[in-house]
């Protein structure tokens, strides 16, 4: 099952999205894009905790 993030889902103005079939390889994902777009090198429990909760499973 792909699981998809996208970046308006925690309230950014960022239209990045990210699909992988594992949620470590997609929190890779997330966190490189985080680190380049937003210069966010850490992203703390709370930021985490928003991230996962916005991560979709996409059945299709």
């Amino acid at each position: 099952m792909t699981k998809t993030f996208a970046c308006r889902d925690i309230g950014m103005d960022c239209d990045f999205k990210a699909e992988s079939d594992s949620e470590a390889e997609l929190l890779g994902k997330i966190a490189a894009h985080a680190k380049s777009a937003h210069h966010i090198d850490n992203i703390d429990e709370n930021l985490m905790k928003k991230v996962k909760a916005a991560i979709k499973d996409d059945d299709e």
